[in-house]
């Protein structure tokens, strides 16, 4: 089977293509009269701004409140320390307190409250807490059976036979404040402990390092008085 191919008709001869048309001649547009309209440049003209001045504003001052600060709870300040101190020596008749342990300041525990007694508190230097405890409440025990302990007073009562303490009259009274601040007045000795071959710090062949327990007064002679 051969096909035919139909030929196109040619431009402007009249013969129908198969394309419908507008308007009118072989293109199907419409000729405009006259070229293309040019736009005018239009030159603007610059605004000047006016410039606005500001008006200063001057800033009312405002006084702060004092605010009074609150007391925290668990601080307790002098008053009240003393006040809870008098309480334990009406209850007990002294009580022991404690400070120093830092670099530089070897701990020191001392009384309070032998001073009603008509005796000089007690300091000791040097020792645990509770090892110093224990001294100073012998010796309050003592105080309130009719014991008394003067300056180069040695006693085995608060020891054992062959490891005396001895008693020296206490010149450095810094460690003392609070007994200063009840009784106006700082009167004290310091119990000597000795080493544990029952040597004191002045006596050859001491065994603990020097200045583990600082004399805080001077000794009383050569030998002290037995007690």
């Amino acid at each position: 089977m051969r096909f035919r191919r139909k030929r196109a008709a040619k431009p402007g001869s009249g013969e129908p293509t198969g394309v419908e048309q507008a308007g009118a001649g072989t293109t199907g547009v419409e000729p405009v009269e006259g070229g293309p309209a040019e736009a005018a440049p239009v030159e603007a003209e610059p605004v000047e701004a006016e410039p606005v001045e500001a008006e200063p504003v001057e800033a009312e001052p405002v006084e702060a409140e004092p605010v009074e600060a609150e007391p925290v709870e668990g601080e307790q300040d002098a008053d009240q320390v003393l006040g809870g101190l008098r309480r334990v020596i009406d209850e007990f008749g002294w009580a022991v307190l404690h400070g120093g342990g830092t670099p530089g300041e070897p701990r020191y525990s001392y009384t309070v409250g032998l001073s009603a007694w008509q005796h000089p508190e007690v300091v000791v230097v040097g020792l645990p807490f509770p090892a110093a405890e224990k001294y100073l409440n012998l010796v309050g025990e003592a105080v309130r059976a009719g014991a008394r302990f003067g300056p180069g007073t040695a006693t085995t009562a608060l020891t054992d036979e062959d490891s005396p303490v001895v008693f020296l009259r206490v010149e450095d009274t810094a460690r003392l404040a609070v007994v200063e601040e009840l009784h106006g007045t700082v009167d004290a000795l310091q119990l000597i402990w000795p080493d544990s071959a029952g040597r004191l710090p002045w006596q050859e062949g001491h065994r603990n390092p020097p200045g583990t327990q600082p004399l805080l007064g001077p000794l009383p002679g050569d030998q002290p008085t037995g007690g």
